[in-house]
């Protein structure tokens, strides 16, 4: 899968490996300065317009910083290995590629969270599906509650004015349950909830194929299981066969020269000539 490179067959260089270990942590604090620099403006409509200022340069600074860790780590995989390492990272590409417009701001803040989580989640191979499964679905929700209350909030004849409707309407549309309650308004809320119906099928996907991964991975342990207590059995009763015939082949075997013979007993024709 495209993204996941690091879990490949393919080896890349230790100091690429590296550098994305040692980043990971920084990276992760970004996307969550983003994501707050982002939610702030929108949850609090009413601070002085500096905040708003602050916001914007946060999305620049964070975009720089993405922007010269792609290339670092473009430039550290070597010159053999640029073009796989652009084709299994497309998320960074992307997040790196987006303008910074305020219409691709959702998609930018969910590609870069999406990123930064499947990053930090590798930190741990056991808990992976779950995790990426489980934050991906809430940073969803989160952002596309964010995104919808921003366009719609003072649309004509607006249903969502605040972000407990945000919200509603984001699990409502992600569950595909589509009460038909709150419907928006404008372009740009309709373009939020296209979206975000193409993404709640994804993650459908994603989580009926961890399901069926998950399942999958217990019937193999069992049966490898089953198997190992097959072989010790198989292992021990030819060990004991092995040791039957060594003794009967032991017991058949003729004497070594030099070894005294049993006394013979005498025949019934010598007894009768006596």
């Amino acid at each position: 899968m495209p993204g996941t490179a690091m879990q490949s067959d393919h080896r890349w260089p230790p100091q690429l490996t590296a550098w994305e270990r040692a980043t990971n942590l920084p990276l992760f604090a970004l996307a969550l300065l983003f994501l707050v620099a982002y939610a702030v403006p929108i949850l609090y409509p009413g601070l002085p317009a500096w905040v708003g200022t602050a916001a914007t340069a946060v999305y620049a600074l964070v975009w720089a910083v993405y922007g010269a860790d792609f290339a670092v780590r473009l430039a550290m995989a070597g010159r053999g290995n640029r073009f796989r390492f652009v084709y299994s990272h497309p998320l960074d590409l992307v997040m790196v590629l987006l303008p910074m417009l305020r219409p691709l701001r959702v998609v930018r803040i969910v590609v870069l969270l999406a990123e930064v989580f499947r990053r930090h989640a590798e930190a741990s191979k056991r808990f992976q599906a779950v995790f990426y499964v489980v934050t991906v679905t809430g940073m969803i929700l989160l952002v596309s509650s964010l995104a919808i209350l921003d366009a719609e909030r003072h649309a004509p004849d607006t249903q969502v004015a605040d972000f407990g409707d945000a919200l509603w309407w984001s699990i409502v549309t992600a569950t595909t349950v589509g009460y038909g309650d709150m419907v928006p308004q404008t372009v740009e809320g309709k373009a939020i909830a296209a979206f975000l119906m193409f993404a709640a099928i994804g993650l459908v996907g994603l989580v009926s194929g961890s399901l069926a991964s998950w399942f999958v991975d217990r019937v193999s342990a069992a049966e490898e299981t089953t198997e190992r207590a097959e072989f010790v059995e198989l292992r021990t009763r030819m060990e004991r066969m092995e040791r039957q015939l060594a003794e009967i082949h032991a017991a058949l075997a003729p004497p070594h020269p030099g070894t005294d013979l049993p006394a013979q007993r005498p025949s019934s024709a010598a007894a009768h000539a006596d």
